[in-house]
């Protein structure tokens, strides 16, 4: 069986390339040309599993999943995964991939396929909120498709924000990476806002919010948790998600603003709907809730295998 570690993994399939082939899974999840069921999970979401398959059969994906956000204190990603490529015709498993990479991965691609379609062309200013596991793979992809010149990095523990301001600035330069003191300090006048938390109350206030932003709401993936103020949802010209049936059974966000009338189930669009009529962004304050999707992580695992059988390496990829 081909092993693809995680550095690997990024040699095969830079951000560029997991961004189109993202942007391709989300259209087909939407056209229904790929079966996902609904996520399984275990211990109020600390332990999950995602599967897809094509209708085409050229390959099925299987993800399993551990969420410790208290790992981060042990120095361990709070996500840890593994994930499975069994080829289509034969049902063989061909590929075991480092699924905490993959995952971070796939997650950063969705958002900046989002930023593409929605955010404002000459968006300068990223705002993160969150220092964890995904956040790294949240600002490449909003650089990779926006001539982001500042990023300010906020976290409930400062150090992890100067850490990865620090990683960040080293690998993106000329861009300006700095960590923000404040939430509010991250994201005044910001032209984009991503966030990857475990927050159960929402982060900020939409008096702090620019008259223009987007926001990648990426973090909170179960009822309990919730990132983004109901009065963004509510005031929002687009509230795009990965799958609607996916966001109804575990966007905290989504769910506490329609059960309090202030969002309704039809004001949610898919990114894939709204990516295959060629949506233009009316500009104001859009967001996208992503909860992830199992057509994520089937489209970045299936250029990552093709791209290793491709490239003529042993069984064994470290």
């Amino acid at each position: 069986m081909l092993w693809i570690s995680g550095p690997r993994l990024r040699e095969l399939v830079p951000m560029g390339a997991a961004i189109d082939a993202v942007r391709g899974a989300f259209i087909a999840s939407s056209r229904g040309t790929l079966e996902q069921p609904a996520r399984l999970a275990l211990e109020g979401g600390r332990a999950l599993a995602m599967l897809a398959a094509d209708r085409e059969g050229v390959g099925t994906v299987l993800k399993a999943v551990t969420v410790r956000p208290e790992n981060r204190k042990h120095a361990l990603p709070a996500v840890q995964a593994v994930v499975l490529w069994f080829d289509g015709p034969t049902g063989a498993p061909i590929a075991l991939i480092d699924g905490t990479s993959l995952t971070a991965l796939r997650t950063g691609a969705a958002s900046g396929v989002a930023t593409d379609l929605l955010a404002s062309p000459d968006a300068r200013v990223l705002g993160m909120i969150g220092a964890g596991g995904q956040a790294e793979d949240q600002v490449r992809a909003v650089c990779a498709v926006r001539p982001i010149r500042e990023v300010r990095v906020a976290s409930r523990d400062p150090a992890h924000a100067a850490r990865l301001a620090v990683r960040l600035g080293r690998e993106l330069a000329p861009v300006r990476v700095l960590a923000a003191g404040t939430v509010r300090e991250a994201i005044r006048g910001a032209d984009l806002i991503c966030t990857a938390t475990t927050a159960t109350e929402p982060l900020f206030g939409v008096d702090d919010l620019a008259a223009d932003v987007h926001v990648n709401a990426v973090g909170a993936y179960t009822e309990a948790m919730c990132e983004v103020p109901e009065a963004l949802l509510t005031a929002a010209s687009v509230v795009a998600v990965d799958q609607v049936a996916a966001a109804m059974a575990e966007a905290g966000d989504l769910l506490r603003a329609i059960r309090s009338g202030q969002l309704m189930r039809e004001q949610l669009v898919e990114l894939g709907d709204l990516l295959a009529r060629r949506f233009v962004s009316p500009g104001g304050w859009t967001v996208f809730k992503s909860v992830g999707i199992a057509a994520q992580d089937w489209a970045v695992a299936r250029l990552a295998v093709e791209r290793a059988r491709a490239s003529g390496a042993p069984h064994a990829e470290v």
